[in-house]
């Protein structure tokens, strides 16, 4: 790891200085999301935000070639045994995470620590190099990936096996997908309505991964219920809820929250 963050400085010089690789969106996300911020506390936040982006990618292409047992060093948790008893108790359990800090870490850690299957649904990303190196790192941990777009169908054919479902629910919704719009870090933001739905489908209840960074490498994970059923098909509790646990989040520790992700490219139309 000494090694891999004596890149990272370098990494991020070539990200924000040369490339400028996502600049302008992440630039109009802080400055939408933090209005009461000057110009100069703003790029303060921009670069902190590129430098831990390096970081964690630079971890997550470490994790295809790391022993499972090091990760144990990595990612710690504080009250796993709140998911373990669900499980123990036959009842699967869905695991909300947001793009905060290092997820693909904290999603091979439960699966390392949790005594049941853990799966992982996902949208891949626009790049195929990241999505490459996350499929690697899940397949060594013997995390199961289960791609968005078939997720339900995989999830009515292993119904009855017990498992946490874990899922990075802070991803912008398709144009064509139907949303949950709600204000999210001052703007009106749509909000994925996979989280949700597969909840109230399936009677699972909802657990958020809040995770914050304790040092360079070392994160810890704290579990809180967010909804469990029984619960109103025609309520958008989940979502809202999952929304407020992000932005607190968010708040928290603002570098390293994902800015250069285009969350903010759907607006609401009259149809919405």
């Amino acid at each position: 790891m000494p090694v891999l963050y004596g890149l990272a400085r370098p990494l991020y010089l070539l990200l924000f200085y040369v490339l400028r690789f996502r600049r302008k969106i992440a630039e109009n996300n802080i400055s939408n999301s933090f209005p009461e911020l000057d110009g100069r506390a703003r790029t303060a936040l921009l670069k902190n935000h590129y430098r831990k982006l390096c970081e964690v990618a630079l971890e997550v292409a470490r994790s295809l070639a790391m022993p499972p047992s090091k990760l144990e060093r990595h990612v710690s948790f504080t009250n796993l045994a709140v998911i373990q008893q669900a499980l123990e108790h036959n009842q699967t359990v869905l695991l909300a995470i947001a793009h905060h800090c290092n997820p693909v870490w904290a999603v091979l850690a439960a699966g390392q620590r949790l005594e049941a299957p853990v799966d992982s649904i996902y949208k891949p990303p626009h790049l195929a190099w990241l999505d490459e190196l996350t499929l690697k790192s899940l397949s060594r941990f013997n995390i199961t990936p289960v791609p968005a777009k078939t997720c339900v169908t995989d999830l009515i054919q292993r119904a009855a096996s017990t498992r946490a479902i874990a899922i990075v629910a802070d991803q912008a919704p398709r144009r064509s997908d139907p949303a949950y719009w709600t204000q999210f870090m001052h703007q009106d933001t749509p909000f994925y309505l996979g989280l949700e739905k597969i909840a109230q489908v399936f009677r699972y209840p909802v657990y958020f991964m809040d995770l914050k960074r304790v040092s360079r490498g070392h994160y810890e994970a704290t579990f809180s219920l967010l909804s469990e059923p029984p619960y109103d098909k025609h309520s958008h509790e989940i979502s809202e809820r999952f929304a407020r646990a992000v932005e607190d989040q968010i708040l928290q520790s603002p570098q390293d929250w994902l800015w250069t992700h285009r969350r903010w490219k759907r607006t609401r139309s009259l149809y919405d």
